[in-house]
């Protein structure tokens, strides 16, 4: 199964961004828009390219990645 190419879904993506407009939920920090649908498919709609300004999210560290130690006695 394909996996959906996260140029149009910008889930990964760092700039993207979710507004408090109900109108418009989906915003890019990059090119500064809101848009009723994600920031990819805006981008592919408006160019009939893909978004080449696509920057993989770091991800976020939490207690549960780091090793377990036990007790301190």
């Amino acid at each position: 199964m394909n996996k959906p190419d996260p140029r149009l879904t910008c889930t990964a993506c760092k700039h993207l961004f979710v507004t408090h407009d109900r109108h418009r939920p989906w915003g890019c920090s990059y090119f500064g828009f809101k848009a009723p649908n994600l920031p990819g498919q805006v981008v592919f709609a408006s160019s009939g390219t893909k978004c080449a300004n696509y920057e993989q999210r770091k991800p976020i560290k939490t207690n549960a990645d780091q090793q377990d130690k036990g007790i301190l006695a």
